[in-house]
This record gives C-alpha cells, structure tokens and sequence, in this order.
C-alpha cells in the first residue's frame, strides 16, 4: 500500500472493498468500516495526499461526516521469558469508526481523495437498535456539570493514569483499571506521554505515528469502557518543549536536531509547517478516537507556563488549535488546557477552552485551599467550571508518612463540595496511591454522588461554625445542599506530631524514664456539640438531612430540621475526622 519512488512512477490507488463491522448495532455503539484500498501511497497520514471519508445519513435529521485513518492490526503475545510483547497481526487496512447517536436506518457512503482525484466508494446502511448505554458526555453551561446525552448528571470521580512502563503498558493499566472500576471511580487523566503513549516519537519523526502505540490505545479505550472509566485525554505536555523544566525537548521529533523544523521549541507554535503537522496530528486522534463515549474531554497542553513558549504566541496557537479540534470532533468534546505557575486568565477566557484546569501541590491544608474562595471565584470570573487536574504532595517523605491518605480523602471531598466539577484528580497514582491501595477513597465518594442530579447551578452556602476547630463548606442551591465538615485537628502535620510524640513517648518508657501519658488514640481530641448555621435557603420549610460517614460512605444518620427565614441550624455528629451531609427540601406531603 505504501511505496516510494516519485509521484508519477506510483501505481493509481482504487478502492478495493468495504466492509461494515456488523449490520446491527445498539445506540451508543461503534459502527466500524474496513475498507481495503490497492495502489501506491506515499505517507498514509498525509490528508493532502490521501483522505478517506463517510457520510452517514439517519432517517431524519442531518448528515455526519467522519473521516478514516490509516491501521496496522496487532495482538498481544507472550514472550518466550514468559512477558507480554505485542506484534503485528496482519496487513494494515483503512478503518471508519462512528458512533450513532439516535436510532433507526443509517445510510453511509464512502469516497477517497486521492491527489485531487475522487474515487467514489459503495453505500450500505447500519441499523441501530435502542441500548441500555448513557451516550456521550456533553458540558451543560446552564448548571456547570456534566451530562450524558440520556440525562442523567455525571460526576468525575478519579485520578490521573498519566502514562505506564512501555514494557507493561496494557498490563499496568488492565490492574489499575479493574482497581479502580472495583472502587467505583469513573474519571481518568492520561497523557500522550513521548516514552508512553505519544504517536509522534524521534523513530517515526514529524507527520508520521506509531501504529504500535495507536493500537495499545484502541485497547486502552475499550477496556476502559468495560470499567466504567471516561478519559481526559492530555496531547501535548510541557516536558516535551523545554530545555529547563523537566527537559525533554532534545526526543522531540519537532526539534531540528532530529529532523524537525524547530531550532527552538517556541517555534513549535509560530513555524506554520509545525502548526500544520499538528493539525493533521489532531485530524487522525479526532478520526480514531473521536468515536468512542469514553473520550469524555480534550486537553491541549499540560502547564503550557512550563514549557519554553511566550505567552504572545502560544496563546494564538492555543486559540487556533482548539478551534480546529472543535471543527474536526463530531462529538464536540469540552476542551481545556493547565498550568504550573501562573493563572491562564488570557487562555480561560478563551472562547473554545471550555473548563479551567488547576494544578495545586504542597498546600499545608488542602482543605483549607479547596474549600477557599479560589473556585467560586475562578468560576464567577470565567463563568465555567473548574476541575482541579493535579493535586498532591511532591516530597517524597511527606507522602511516606501520609500511608493512610489523610491530604487525599480531604481533597476528595472538599474539592467536589468546595465548588469543583469533580473530584480533585490524585498525582502519584504508580508509586503511592495504588501501592498503598488508597484508592479505597474513591468509593465512598462515588456512594455519596451516586444517582445526584444537578439540574441547577451549584453556588456556595454561607455558613458559620460554632467551634474554631470545625472547617466546614456547602454548596448547592437553595433546596438542595451538600455539605463537608472536618476536624482541624485533623491533618497531616497533626497526625506526623502525633506520630513523633507517641514515639518519644515509648522511647522514653523503654528507657525507664517518666512519661507522661498520651492519647492512645489519633486524633487527641474529637469534637462534639458542634453546630453550622446556614442561610440563604427557602424562606420556610422542613428538610431532610442526612449525615455521611465518609470513610465507609453510608448514612450515619438521618434528622428533619426546620428552616426559619431562610437560616437553618445543624448539630454535627461527634467529629473525630470529618462527615459529609445532604440537605434536601420537603414537599408538603413528604414524612422524612
């Protein structure tokens, strides 16, 4: 199929054969076409040369046009020393993917480009029969949430999966993946990481991607949809383009050094060659992946402040970028893009970024920062909703003393309650969070979000505590409110003090010298009697609160309370860690 030699000297392509995967398909599934095409290319992953596309017309309602892509099979095998090796499994073919998103009759009909050139394909039809799947997830700017095309709100819960070992990429991912789906989490961040998954790699050069790679990502998405995992799908990362901050410019195939067209990485976004290698780079994701429901969100650039760019120009390029994604991604995914150092207020406010991405590491008290005013704030300015992409400790030691999660559990919660549109996403998720199996925290959160439906925008509640050592946050609306309450006492400096004394404390007993006596139990003290008053809720009216234990995510309790003039007051349980807590208006015939 591919061959060299000039242009004139290559034999005509003619398109060979179609194949449809399967004649009948549920909604929300993958129609796959194979279609097979004889003749000479030169680069398959160049459009100006070669560009395969489908129209696919329902019974009413417009047509979608879908664009092919390039595919070598692979399979995965065991190696004589007994690891898992992948190899090709056949000849390559053009694959179509698209996903229907409604019932009935559709009718597709296939063309070529070849060098200006149409070569016109066969038309066939797929039918699609109702299914029990959600459908993809689309942002709903009226409440700031995600929604699947069903309805039904969706809350991410999860953590990032950046990238895994080349040598046990699907291995690593198939644990971590049925780690978290036993958990109950739905939300994944990975990379198109340059030794993990990235196409374009100093072997394959500019303009042309890794099929091996391509394929191990096929299976990743499949996989994924069988644990219940959605994706945000990082493209570039920062990396890759700097020469100071965790440098790796010197692999990247845009470098001149390589053969790129790239004395500096800043040119990676002014150089119009480069720009038009990445745009087709976003064409062939767009054309393989933009099928799949999994794919639930696009990220452009990991801390695009990190990398050697002016902001002068990579702002441009991000706006153009994100704008041809938009055009090219039937599914019109949300995009977004991060950052280290700064604000990315000029990137936010950018029409085609549609969520803000935060990165927080090494706050003293994570909950003190998530539930601050930052994001209310960063969601009022920018009128989106904020997702906080990383967060975590970065000293090593810090991480080895929190063995039970203490600054993950708390991020969790008060990010979600604190205003975020998911769980704060977990760093670490190889050498700490799955090691120490603390992924056990996800689930009682996924308990508590479960079967919420937020058909309204969710705003800060004020509230006022009646114990300095009491941290509390609520958000909601003014029927529907949930709430996270912690014990300050409660943290990782006091739990490394704690930790210390008890030591100190048994050092000395061995020694035989006095000691005074210490609590024998974490924490020292547990706060009982505490109350919250909230305001700003209906004028009159009875609500049903419930309390959370949030380690074991299940009801501790369940009261009724009275609301007067719009202000109601709560008794908390006896607090040694921290409670969650759901505040639901009754209707007048409700008992409770």
């Amino acid at each position: 199929m591919v061959g060299g030699g000039q242009a004139e000297a290559l034999e005509p392509v003619r398109l060979a054969s179609v194949r449809l995967e399967r004649p009948v398909i549920g909604l929300y599934e993958r129609c796959e076409l194979t279609v097979q095409l004889e003749g000479d290319v030169l680069n398959p992953y160049d459009p100006d040369e070669l560009t395969l596309e489908a129209t696919f017309q329902p019974a009413r309602g417009r047509p979608v046009t879908v664009y092919g892509f390039y595919y070598q099979p692979f399979e995965q095998v065991t190696t004589s020393r007994g690891g898992q090796a992948i190899q090709p499994a056949g000849d390559p073919v053009w694959k179509v993917r698209f996903t229907p998103t409604r019932t009935g009759r559709w009718v597709y009909h296939v063309r070529v480009l070849h060098r200006g050139r149409e070569i016109e394909g066969p038309s066939g039809a797929v039918e699609v029969s109702p299914s029990a799947r959600s459908g993809f997830l689309r942002l709903d700017r009226a409440t700031g949430s995600l929604r699947f095309d069903r309805g039904e709100t969706f809350v991410p819960i999860g953590e990032n999966l950046a990238w895994a070992p080349s040598a046990q990429l699907l291995d690593s991912y198939d644990r971590w993946f049925e780690e978290l789906s036993r958990q109950r989490a739905n939300y994944i961040r990975v990379w198109l990481a340059p030794w993990s998954l990235r196409l374009e790699t100093k072997e394959t050069g500019v303009g042309r991607y890794d099929q091996a790679r391509a394929w191990q990502l096929d299976q990743l998405l499949e996989r994924s949809e069988k644990a219940g995992l959605y994706w945000q799908l990082c493209l570039l990362n920062h990396g890759s383009f700097s020469r100071t901050h965790d440098p790796d410019w010197q692999n990247n195939p845009y470098s001149h050094e390589l053969g790129g067209m790239c004395r500096l990485p800043n040119e990676f976004v002014t150089d119009p060659r480069a720009k038009a290698m990445f745009r087709r780079l976003l064409q062939y994701l767009a054309s393989r992946w933009g099928y799949s429901p999994q794919l639930a969100s696009w990220e452009m650039f990991n801390e695009g402040d990190a990398a050697d760019f002016r902001s002068e120009d990579f702002l441009p390029w991000l706006g153009e970028m994100s704008r041809f994604l938009r055009l090219i991604d039937v599914n019109r995914r949300p995009i977004t893009v991060s950052f280290q150092r700064e604000r990315g207020d000029e990137a936010w406010k950018l029409p085609t970024i549609d969520t803000i991405q935060v990165h927080l590491y090494d706050q003293r008290d994570f909950a003190e920062t998530f539930t601050g005013p930052a994001i209310p704030e960063m969601k009022a300015l920018f009128r989106k909703p904020v997702m906080v992409g990383e967060f975590g400790w970065i000293g090593e030691f810090i991480r080895d003393v929190d063995q039970d999660g203490i600054h993950l559990h708390d991020g969790l919660w008060s990010s979600l309650v604190g205003g975020s549109l998911g769980s704060a996403m977990s760093w670490w998720w190889d050498n700490y969070i799955h090691p120490k199996q603390l992924d056990r925290h996800y689930r009682p959160l996924t308990r508590f979000w479960r079967g919420e439906q937020l058909n309204e925008p969710l705003n800060r509640i004020p509230m006022v505590v009646s114990d300095a050592d009491v941290l509390g946050c609520a958000s909601g609306t003014s029927s529907h409110t949930y709430l996270w309450v912690k014990n300050r006492t409660h943290n990782v400096d006091q739990y490394l003090a704690y930790r210390c004394e008890l030591a100190k404390r048994r050092l000395e007993a061995e020694r035989g010298q006095p000691a005074p006596a210490i609590a024998p139990s974490y924490p020292p003290r547990v706060v009982s009697g505490a109350t919250l008053t909230l305001a700003g809720l209906k004028s009159n009216g009875r609500y049903r609160l419930e309390w959370w234990d949030t380690y074991r995510g299940r009801v501790l309790r369940t009261d009724v309370v009275m609301a007067d003039r719009g202000r109601v007051v709560l008794r908390v349980p006896d607090l040694a860690f921290d409670v969650a807590g759901k505040l639901v208006r009754l209707h007048w015939w409700e008992h409770g």
